[in-house]
């Protein structure tokens, strides 16, 4: 170690885990993957207003990030206004599982392609992502018009990938994917080299086709102190990244947990979690603790999402309920909290606050 090195002027020790990434064969997800839940409207309203939706949340527990699809096949009994007719079906569907958090998104898929049924889609499926067709330009003008969000539904195969690359600098959308979901229809067997560079350059999430789209979240760097005060500051830096072709796009929180055999304690940090995108993402925090007895304590780290399924992160080490366990910290009884302001003059990674110059003073 040089005289001059970083270590020799720490304030405070610190502990810094660089966690090994896991080998590509073993960095096997499926969350990049979609399944289309379509269903037809003379099935789910054989009558007029009879409607049959049980089968809907049956085919939600069974496939893979469902995206849902009605299918405007007119029922016997549809004489005129058609559309008017669909559009009551979608309103009837969207109270129905509009607040289902296992449906990843809602096709809008027309009879009349009329803005009687763009609304009830919109009105009705408040909390869910609508999917635009990419090509369907009066569709995505009319969403912006009405101000709703919305994902993109791309059809694309070797011989319309252009066109796909048109349509998308034609209606300026190539920031979609920062808010909403691209999905990725691949309209040929199998994907070929042009729609899957477009994909990532597109950044699609979802795909009918396993070509490794979505996000891969991993942890290059946590730093944090050998020692802490009980009911003190704990200073923590983070470095994530996302390799991945998406943004993840269901809420989730950064939490750390501190564990002493049988005695556990979780802490949720206020990390911006809904502005991660991909690329380096970097997180610094001073996280107060509670009243806790003195010891060694493991440190773990966890990424949840609402319904506290957890996000699996791309590194080696040992997990445990969604926590991955990056080291020890000492938990010390002491009369102050010696670390609650250390980063207004001293920052760990070795870049120190600059003063502006004074002036001098007066003769």
């Amino acid at each position: 170690m040089s005289r001059y090195s970083l270590e020799n002027y720490e304030k405070y020790k610190t502990v810094k885990i660089r966690p090994e990434p896991l080998s590509q064969k073993s960095d096997v997800s499926n969350h990049g993957l979609f399944e289309y839940v379509a269903f037809s409207w003379k099935e789910l309203e054989p009558d007029r207003g009879e409607y049959r939706l049980e089968g809907i949340q049956e085919a939600l527990n069974t496939a893979n990030n469902p995206t849902l699809v009605l299918t405007p096949d007119l029922p016997r009994w549809v004489k005129d206004d058609a559309d008017d007719c669909f559009a009551a079906l979608v309103r009837k569907v969207g109270s129905y599982i509009d607040a289902d958090r296992r449906l990843a998104a809602v096709v809008i898929s027309t009879l009349a392609d009329s803005k009687e049924e763009w609304n009830a889609y919109i009105d009705s499926f408040e909390t869910q992502t609508l999917l635009a067709d990419l090509q369907n330009d009066r569709l995505i003008r009319h969403l912006r018009e009405r101000s709703r969000g919305f994902g993109l539904l791309v059809k694309c195969s070797e011989e319309n990938w252009i066109e796909c690359c048109e349509a998308f600098a034609r209606n300026h959308l190539q920031k979609v994917w920062k808010s909403y979901p691209v999905v990725l229809h691949v309209t040929d067997d199998a994907c070929g080299p042009h729609s899957r560079r477009e994909a990532y350059r597109w950044h699609a999430g979802l795909s009918n086709v396993n070509i490794g789209l979505g996000y891969n979240l991993t942890l290059r760097r946590l730093t944090y102190p050998e020692t802490v005060s009980s009911r003190g500051s704990l200073p923590l830096r983070f470095w994530f990244v996302n390799t991945g072709s998406s943004r993840i796009y269901r809420k989730f929180q950064l939490w750390v947990q501190l564990k002493q055999g049988e005695v556990s304690y979780e802490l949720p940090l206020l990390g911006g979690t809904d502005s991660w995108l991909t690329g380096d993402l970097v997180h610094n925090e001073m996280i107060p603790l509670q009243d806790m007895p003195a010891g060694e304590y493991t440190l773990s780290v966890g990424l949840f999402f609402e319904d506290r399924s957890y996000i699996p992160l791309n590194i080696r080490n040992q997990q445990q309920d969604g926590y991955y366990e990056m080291g020890t910290i000492q938990v010390e009884i002491t009369d102050e909290d010696p670390l609650m302001n250390i980063w207004d003059s001293y920052d760990p990674e070795g870049y120190y606050p600059l003063e502006d110059p004074k002036l001098p003073e007066a003769d």
